[in-house]
């Protein structure tokens, strides 16, 4: 029965790391690279209400801008 537990417990684990990594993840590269490109464009891109499409897009670079921070920083050091 203690094994079950563990194995319970380990499963509820996995799945409480990856919802929260998936959603830090998901607002940060979201918000980062929404900001990327408002510098880019100066104010002009992403308008609002963004779509789905749109928002994808807009994490995808901010997933691009992280990296490049972190080689920059990687860099500088």
């Amino acid at each position: 029965m203690e094994e079950f537990y563990i194995g319970a417990l380990r499963v509820f684990g996995v799945l409480v790391r990856w919802i929260i990594i998936d959603f830090v993840l998901e607002i940060v590269s979201y918000y980062l690279g929404y900001l990327g490109v408002s510098i880019l464009t100066l104010g002009k891109r992403p308008h609002k209400p963004v779509s789905d499409a749109m928002r994808l897009r807009i994490s995808y670079f901010g997933i691009l801008l992280l990296v490049l921070i972190f080689a920059f920083m990687i860099w500088l050091s």
